[in-house]
C-alpha cells in the first residue's frame, strides 16, 4: 500500500528516555570506562612492578616506556593545540570499538608470550593504548568515542578469555 503523493511520510519518533534510563545508561557508561581504564592501569602497573623486582634500571626503563606515549599524547592533544583538518573524513565510532577489540586481543597475546625483560614492550604497548584513548577522545571530542574504545577493550579482554583461555589479571 503506498501513500498518496501529497501526504507527508510519517516519521517514527524515538520515545523520550526518562531520567531513570538516562541515569542507568550514564552509570553503565562510567562503569565501562572505569573497568577498561582500570584494566589497562592494572596491567601497566603490574608490568612496571615486575620490572622493578628484576632491577632498578629495568624498572626505570619500564616506567619510562609507560610514560612516553602518554606524554606525547597529552602534549599533542592538549598543549600543542593541533587541529584535525576540516576536510578529513572521520571514521564511524564502531571502528574504534573494533580496532580496540582486536588491539586488546593482540596486546594480551603479546603480554602472555613476552618474556623479554630487557626491552619494556608491554609497558610501551599498554601506555600507547591509553594514549590512543586520550587521542581518540580529544579529536572526536566525544565521550561516545571514548566509550567505544572502552567497550572494545573490555570485549577484547573477554574474547581473549573465551578464545585463548587467557586470564588477563594473571599476566
Amino acid at each position: 500500500m503506498s501513500l498518496p503523493r501529497n501526504e507527508p511520510v510519517p516519521l517514527r519518533r524515538k520515545s523520550p528516555a526518562n531520567s531513570w534510563t538516562k541515569g542507568l545508561r550514564g552509570f553503565i557508561s562510567f562503569f565501562a570506562l572505569f573497568v577498561a581504564v582500570g584494566f589497562l592501569l592494572f596491567q601497566l602497573v603490574s608490568s612496571i612492578l615486575l620490572a622493578f623486582s628484576e632491577s632498578g634500571w629495568i624498572g626505570f626503563r619500564s616506567l619510562a616506556a609507560a610514560a612516553f606515549p602518554l606524554s606525547v599524547a597529552i602534549y599533542l592533544g592538549f598543549l600543542a593545540r593541533m587541529k584535525v583538518p576540516i576536510r578529513e573524513s572521520r571514521a564511524p565510532i564502531i571502528n574504534s570499538f573494533i580496532l580496540f577489540l582486536l588491539w586488546t586481543l593482540l596486546l594480551l597475546g603479546i603480554d602472555r608470550s613476552n618474556q623479554l625483560v630487557q626491552f619494556p614492550l608491554e609497558e610501551l604497548l599498554y601506555g600507547s593504548t591509553i594514549a590512543a584513548m586520550i587521542w581518540r577522545y580529544k579529536y572526536r571530542d566525544s565521550f561516545k568515542a571514548l566509550l567505544a574504545c572502552c567497550y572494545g577493550i573490555i570485549s577484547g579482554a573477554l574474547a581473549a578469555v573465551i578464545l585463548f583461555g587467557i586470564n588477563p589479571t594473571a599476566l
